[in-house]
């Protein structure tokens, strides 16, 4: 349930959730920005690791968030993308991912990213999978590119672009 609740979440950060388990509100977060919305989900220690990314080609266009490498974790639990804001998993859009910090993370070390991808829904095929939650393009390797090299830009920005007290609107 907690797993469902992020991605809503993450996916609408301009509608306000809250969560209670066993009595108890484990979540109340009020309208925001995606920058904001994930700070308040994972914690605050995130304001700090986010370099905000972004990309637009004529076929793809790509928005969110993702961790330096130095916070980069042993497990993959807190990767996230979205097609048209439905959450995906695609294990082709993560190579695409892991390319882009190749250099810049340890074996066995794995980014953070919350990443929204926006493309004509023509350019994709969302019934691979029961459950909708794989799609496949139709130019994939154009899509990998536009992630990898939106990665790289975002990694390679100063610090100062990052998710900082006065940039929580982001």
């Amino acid at each position: 349930i907690l797993d469902e609740f992020q991605r809503i979440a993450l996916a609408n950060p301009e509608i306000k959730f809250s969560l209670v388990q066993n009595e108890q509100e484990t979540y109340a977060l009020p309208v925001e920005k995606l920058g904001k919305r994930i700070v308040d989900l994972f914690g605050k220690t995130y304001r700090e690791q986010l370099a905000a990314c972004e990309e637009n080609t004529n076929y793809v266009s790509i928005k969110g968030y993702v961790g330096r490498p130095e916070y980069a974790k042993k497990t993959r639990g807190e990767q996230f993308f979205f097609v048209n804001n439905r959450f995906i998993k695609n294990s082709y859009l993560n190579h695409a991912v892991m390319t882009a910090y190749e250099r810049l993370l340890g074996d066995g070390a794995f980014p953070f990213y919350v990443l929204f991808l926006s493309i004509d829904p023509a350019h994709i095929d969302i019934n691979v999978h029961p459950t909708k939650i794989e799609v496949r393009f139709r130019d994939s390797r154009a899509v990998h590119q536009a992630v990898r090299h939106a990665l790289e830009n975002a990694l390679a920005a100063p610090r100062s672009q990052n998710l900082s007290d006065d940039a929580g609107e982001t």
